[in-house]
């Protein structure tokens, strides 16, 4: 059974997925979910089974609608209200207290819960059809690149296992930048960067909250877990190593001698940091599909002082096995 979104009985056949006990690689602006409803225990089990996931490792909730959202929190304090109109749908998880309905598997056992409204036509369809919201974890094994387009996920999983709704390329490119929001202190935490910016967070805040770092320790108030915060993670199979060059121009350099290099694969990253988004995963894919002895990745230093460019740079923080840092004359 093919799903199609112009299909006036998706949520239909989306139930049927689950009734035959299937999962959803559901589309969104960010990367492909692995979907299953929340109140389908034994599906979560099986997002957790088939990608390796480890239990400790939270979920984030998806939802179609603001009431949806509601219904999954325990409280829905100003900054939400503010956050969820400005960015919903779009790539923004909020991490809030958790409402009675949430599975304690969905959360790892928290009293948090981390909700986003994807910004995607197939997305929004399957979820204001069935009414319920869907955990949907990247549609990978656990701490591999993230899938960003249909054939990702059908390279992956079996029909048998998974039914795919290929709603084309995801046009973002890396998961949600993830803040939590705590009432009692008036602070957001900055738990995950994406391509939304620090900056347009904090536009939005009311008076008297601030958004930081979150602290080292729980003691502290920091959080015990939260999704992507693993140290290793959205890895290609071959080794991933990432030149920081002083200057465009010592990059250019390095890349004329890696081209000449069988062996290894060369990787250069868009100029603008919204494609380099869009296109870091499927780059990556492509190198590592080469099945190079390793694969070289050239980054101007001054990117990793670029608001715009935070996100992908924590993607490659956690993906890359080596930091190599180039001389000035290229290396």
């Amino acid at each position: 059974m093919a799903l199609a979104l112009n299909d006036p009985g998706l949520g239909a056949r989306v139930r049927e997925v689950f009734e035959q006990g299937r999962l959803l690689a559901l589309p969104t602006e960010t990367v492909y979910g692995l979907a299953a409803p929340i109140d389908r225990p034994d599906l979560i089990a099986r997002v957790f089974e088939l990608k390796g996931r480890p239990a400790d490792n939270p979920l984030i909730v998806h939802v179609g609608t603001l009431g949806q959202a509601r219904r999954v929190v325990s409280e829905w304090p100003e900054p939400a209200e503010r956050l969820s109109r400005a960015f919903w749908p779009g790539p923004l998880t909020l991490v809030l207290p958790r409402a009675a309905c949430i599975p304690d598997a969905v959360t790892a056992g928290l009293d948090t819960v981390a909700v986003r409204m994807p910004d995607h036509p197939a997305a929004l369809a399957v979820l204001r059809a069935l009414d319920v919201p869907l955990v949907a974890p990247s549609a990978n094994l656990f701490t591999c690149l993230s899938p960003t387009s249909a054939a990702d996920v059908r390279a992956v999983f079996s029909a048998d296992q998974v039914e795919i709704l290929d709603g084309g390329p995801c046009r973002v490119g890396i998961e949600s930048t993830i803040v939590g929001i705590d009432s009692r202190r008036r602070r957001l935490l900055w738990l995950r960067p994406g391509m939304l910016e620090r900056a347009e967070i904090v536009r939005h805040l009311p008076e008297g909250w601030r958004l930081e770092a979150p602290p080292a320790s729980e003691a502290e108030g920091g959080p015990r877990q939260a999704p992507g915060r693993m140290e290793i993670h959205y890895r290609p199979t071959r080794p991933l190593h990432v030149h920081v060059c002083a200057g465009r121009a010592d990059c250019d350099r390095l890349a004329e001698r890696l081209r000449g290099d069988g062996a290894r694969a060369l990787v250069v990253l868009p100029e603008d940091a919204n494609r380099a988004g869009r296109d870091l995963y499927r780059l990556l894919r492509q190198a590592d599909g080469e099945n190079p002895e390793s694969i070289e990745l050239l980054l101007p230093a001054e990117r990793l002082r670029q608001p715009a460019w935070e996100g992908v740079i924590n993607r490659l923080r956690k993906a890359a096995t080596r930091w190599i840092q180039v001389p000035a004359d290229g290396g």
